[in-house]
């Protein structure tokens, strides 16, 4: 399996006390920013609503990651393709299941080199889905403390082969991803994550083109070392 480490990730926080849309949801900026954090337990996504004595105020958070996968971009069918990542037993969800999350195309970052700013909030197209966004629990940030992982779709492969870059923003999925305004208090779905531990990752399946079968006992899955063997080294694997 290949893995490719987020080249930049980070976390943008946005309130607004005018309203959800317009308002938090569609702000063209956010209050507040983390890139590249290595904290323990930080909060990553969110969408929440509450009121008082002083006013109602709409909070939302989204996550953007950004993966530099050009080593794969040709050459190579990519299939199983995996986000993986640490959550923390602080996320708040549907009774403690954890927050069901989509996750759809990010516009932020770059080519995976160049850091959030505020102004990043709503550069993202939640049109275009990155994995199944269902709310079902293969979809949801769990409130556990160990390595977990969300099955990305063939739009997210398409994307790698097309611009050599996969770029994903994380919102909340019963609120955020359809631009439904929360209306109880208070309604907090939050999720928490751990990137002192791990920086998210994507795990996939990379075949060389033109290798889709076994060749001479070799595994069509490492064909790809084979390949990458130098010229000096030829000789011993020839030899094998």
């Amino acid at each position: 399996m290949a893995t490719v480490t987020a080249g930049k990730y980070g976390i943008i926080y946005a309130e607004s006390d005018l309203g959800w849309s317009p308002g938090v949801r569609t702000a063209t900026s956010g209050n507040s920013l983390w890139n590249q954090t290595t904290s323990t337990n930080i909060n990553t996504v969110q969408a929440a609503y509450s009121s008082g004595s002083k006013g109602s105020v709409w909070i939302v958070v989204r996550m953007f990651l950004a993966f530099n996968v050009t080593a794969y971009q040709t050459g190579y069918t990519l299939s199983d393709m995996r986000l993986y990542y640490v959550p923390t037993t602080s996320t708040a969800g549907s009774s403690g299941a954890g927050m069901k999350m989509a996750l759809v195309k990010s516009t932020a970052q770059g080519n995976a080199n160049t850091n959030l700013t505020v102004s990043d909030f709503n550069n993202f197209d939640d049109s275009v889905d990155y994995a199944a966004n269902d709310g079902s629990q293969n979809n949801t940030w769990r409130d556990l403390s160990s390595l977990q992982y969300v099955d990305l779709n063939a739009t997210a492969i398409t994307a790698i082969t097309g611009t050599g870059y996969l770029k994903i923003c994380i919102m909340e999925y019963l609120f955020d991803y359809p631009n439904t305004a929360p209306t109880v208090n208070p309604t907090a779905m939050k999720a928490y994550g751990n990137f002192g531990s791990t920086v998210p990752y994507l795990s996939f399946t990379a075949t060389a083109a033109g290798y889709g079968n076994n060749i001479i006992g070799v595994e069509a899955g490492s064909i790809g070392d084979v390949i990458s063997v130098s010229r000096s080294d030829i000789s011993e694997v020839i030899g094998v």
